[in-house]
């Protein structure tokens, strides 16, 4: 079948069928389409040479004229690659000469026609007076959930005699101008027992009345998160947060948390914790 697909170029390594760890190729590959006004964007899963996105791009336009969902002065826009990666998508000349495009064109000759007609499959709902959406199909494997890593998993994460995790070890001054930077050093557990998602490793609060507010996440590039592993044998670490204080920070009172994880050595488990600064003002 493989052969089929690809004739009369030979195969070289026939990656479709490698396996382990993941499949070396998609099998699923993810389409989309977006309208904006006259604007069509087609969101491609590939790598598509000049003249195949121009081929498509000329195609899907047509198609869409016909149907009447955009103008002839509409346009049609190639983005990619996105969602997945298919590699190269070629002509048949250019999958026929071969050349490194062409030898990277997984799915054989007739790859861009492939897409083109699906693509063109979906031009009729993008149309105003569409009131239904195509089938989502089957969703591509997340792989996210079975990450291959060539590092060791977390061992313990441990604390010195009489400290605890989140303790602060270094406070941050009691005031700031704006423009300096605030530096404040918390025992710490190893980042990778949680790796906060759609989440933060620290947040800048300001105080608004009797309650905080966040200022600030690690998303942030006024903010820095260091970890540093200070014995490994025993599991200790320290975590450093800085923040750059920015021009346009209001003034007020301000505090900064950490949010941490550790990992049990003796029983694997891990735990959640908070470490909070002691307050300074920004003037």
């Amino acid at each position: 079948e493989q052969k089929d697909c690809h004739a009369p170029k030979p195969i070289l390594l026939n990656t479709g069928e490698a396996t382990f760890p993941y499949d070396w190729q998609p099998s699923i590959v993810n389409i989309q389409m977006f309208r904006v006004g006259q604007m069509v964007i087609l969101l491609v899963p590939g790598e598509f040479t000049t003249m195949a996105g121009r081929r498509i791009r000329d195609a899907i336009k047509a198609k869409l004229v016909e149907k009447k969902v955009i103008g002839n002065d509409g346009v049609v826009l190639l983005a990619g690659p996105s969602n997945t990666y298919a590699h190269y998508i070629t002509t048949r000349e250019e999958y026929g000469v071969q050349r490194y495009e062409g030898g990277s064109t997984i799915y054989g000759p007739a790859t861009l026609e492939a897409f083109t007609d699906i693509y063109s499959n979906l031009v009729g709902y993008l149309a105003d007076s569409s009131t239904t959406t195509p089938s989502p199909g089957t969703a591509p494997p997340d792989l996210t959930q079975n990450p291959l890593s060539l590092r060791t998993g977390v061992v313990l994460d441990n604390v010195p005699l009489g400290s605890s995790f989140g303790k602060v070890l270094t406070q941050p001054s009691a005031s700031y101008a704006k423009g300096k930077q605030v530096s404040v050093r918390f025992q710490g557990a190893s980042p990778r027992n949680n790796l906060r998602l759609q989440d933060t490793f620290l947040t800048i609060e300001r105080q608004n009345g009797s309650s905080w507010t966040v200022y600030r996440t690690d998303s942030h590039p006024s903010t820095k998160f260091n970890w540093k592993r200070t014995n490994g044998v025993l599991g200790y670490s320290e975590v450093t947060i800085t923040w750059d204080i920015e021009s346009d920070a209001p003034s007020g009172t301000y505090r900064v948390v950490y949010n941490g994880d550790y990992k049990n050595g003796w029983t694997g488990k891990i735990s959640s914790f908070v470490g909070q600064s002691s307050t300074f003002t920004i003037a």
